[in-house]
């Protein structure tokens, strides 16, 4: 309908090939990256993921109406939530179980650099390859989760480092869903 190939989408989106052919030939039930390929199309989330609303546009609310319509999510940070909000992609309803945090350092995982905002949920399952938030030493952070023999255990992209088994002194806060980046930094 747009004109847009495949490919040209995979690489506006950063979404694979495979998956965009997938995805339009309904051999995939969804994607985490519905957003990413909203975005590159400048279509409606909601619209792409279940045929909702209109494709295209953005909704005339105030900034009031938009919590009231789930369109933005609270801020926390270590000391728990703050008066700030933080708006979620257009189309897309957010729930009572996302936080919003934004990292204050690099992560040592390459999507979630300093100055992210991440929106988590803290009811979806864990599973192994996702980034999460986590608790370690007090400071909050974007870890991949792998799956372990008991607990799980948090690691980075940087090799040397050891994974870290999820404990009473490390914490899960929830899965990310949504990183929000400014890519010029």
């Amino acid at each position: 309908m747009m004109g847009i190939t495949q490919g040209a989408l995979a690489k506006a989106s950063g979404v694979s090939q495979p998956t965009i052919w997938r995805l339009t030939k309904g051999e995939a039930e969804g994607s985490r990256k519905l957003v990413d390929i909203a975005r590159a199309l400048d279509i409606n989330v909601e619209w792409l993921a279940n045929g909702d609303g209109e494709m295209r546009g953005t909704s005339a609310t105030g900034s009031s109406d938009k919590v009231k319509n789930g369109t933005t999510v609270s801020l926390w940070d270590a000391t728990g939530k703050t008066s700030e909000q933080v708006s979620v992609p257009t189309g897309v309803k957010a729930k009572k179980s996302w936080r919003a945090y934004v990292l204050d350092r690099n992560s040592g995982c390459a999507e979630a650099t300093a100055g992210t905002i991440v929106i988590i949920d803290s009811d979806v399952p864990v599973e192994s390859g996702d980034l999460v938030i986590a608790e370690m030493n007090t400071r909050l952070s974007v870890y991949r989760y792998l799956e372990g023999p008991s607990n799980g255990f948090l690691t980075v992209d940087d090799p040397r480092l050891p994974a870290v088994e999820l404990s009473d002194d490390v914490r899960l806060i929830g899965v990310a869903i949504f990183l929000i980046r400014d890519l010029r930094r």
